[in-house]
């Protein structure tokens, strides 16, 4: 049988194990009684191994775990361990005092003595240097809380979107010409199709360019437009603007069926009228906002109309004098075309309103 103790030496309170290891033959049982007393040792716990074979019998270890509150030399009591033998009889040994030593937690003193304390600190009140960190604390988060607010701000402002500049009218007009230039219209017979795409392009480049509303006008009120722009337009001809679309008129609405050559010529019309109005390097094209607006009322383009076209009245002869003859033959010939042309258009006028009603 053998004992020991660890730690040795040990300090106040410190866990003390002490292992009692036990060889015994085969056919012996060996045991350590309950409730043993280790007086003024605390006991912790007591545990105990498995049997270990030896290969000439077997070995047992016990575990007690003890403390001590005091200082100085010390010992554990002795305590018996009860065995079995291999006559059933119960055998008693008796494990011998084990002596330690336990140092105290103190200095190395023989006579310690309290240290003093030192003198206590007071803050005074109020304490302004506090205070002003504290606030100066506060005002830092607040001024940072609305940085923060109006940088997230202005990262969702709404961003301008940078718009590709306008296609000038004369491009998109040829374009369409040579998309339209393209299709069978033509060669298909379907005339007032064809004539119906045409006049948009033309309407639709006049517009654009001259800014002049012609979309949404009949051939009346373009030509009213056309001749009160006066030299806004050059150099593009009223006249081929209105033969153009007069014809067109014919085909769309009164089912006039033109020869094809004829229809083809049309299209280089229109971009004869495209091509010699395209604006030159350098000059700004005339904004749609100077466009004039389509008169209401046609009774009054009736009466405009009506004004133009008639010849201006002579100033009346001074008197005691001989009234001078006004005009001549030439004076009426122009007179006759002027009434022509009205007849004409009041006709295409009127074929207009007929196949719009």
């Amino acid at each position: 049988m053998r004992t020991e103790l660890t730690p040795d030496p040990s300090n106040v309170g410190d866990l003390l194990t002490l292992e009692v290891i036990a060889a015994y033959a085969a056919g012996v049982t060996v045991n350590l009684p309950m409730g043993l007393d280790f007086s003024p040792l605390h006991v912790v716990a007591v545990d105990e191994s498995e049997p270990e074979s030896t290969g000439e019998g077997f070995r047992k270890r016990f575990t007690i775990t003890l403390q001590r509150f005091r200082p100085g030399e010390a010992a554990v009591p002795s305590f018996p361990l009860t065995y079995l033998d291999t006559e059933g009889n119960v055998q008693t040994v008796t494990v011998a005092p084990t002596r330690f030593v336990v140092d105290s937690l103190l200095a190395n003193e023989n006579e310690p003595k309290r240290e003093g304390e030192d003198s206590p600190y007071s803050l005074e009140y109020p304490n302004e240097r506090a205070e002003l960190i504290i606030y100066s604390s506060l005002v830092a988060l607040f001024v940072g809380f609305l940085l923060t607010l109006l940088i997230m701000r202005w990262r969702r402002r709404p961003r301008p979107e940078l718009l590709p500049p306008p296609v000038p009218a004369h491009e998109t007009a040829l374009k369409a010409l040579q998309e339209l230039e393209e299709q069978s219209l033509v060669e298909e017979q379907r005339y007032a199709d064809y004539y119906l795409e045409l006049t948009e392009i033309a309407k639709t480049y006049i517009e654009g360019r001259f800014g002049i509303e012609a979309l949404d006008r009949t051939t009346e009120e373009i030509r009213l437009a056309l001749m009160r722009s006066g030299a806004r337009i050059e150099p593009l001809d009223p006249d081929d603007v209105i033969r153009f679309l007069s014809h067109a008129d014919l085909v769309k609405f009164a089912r006039f069926e033109p020869e094809q050559d004829e229809a083809r010529a049309a299209i280089g019309q229109v971009r004869e009228m495209v091509e010699t109005t395209i604006p030159k390097p350098g000059e700004p094209a005339r904004a749609a906002a100077e466009g004039d607006e389509a008169p209401e009322d046609g009774d009054d383009d009736d009466a405009d109309e009506l004004d133009d076209d008639a010849p201006k009245q002579q100033p009346a002869a001074a008197p005691n004098k001989p009234a001078e003859v006004v005009g001549d033959g030439g004076d009426d010939e122009d007179k006759d075309e002027d009434k022509k042309e009205v007849g004409d258009a009041s006709a295409s006028k009127s074929a207009t309103k007929e196949v719009n009603a």
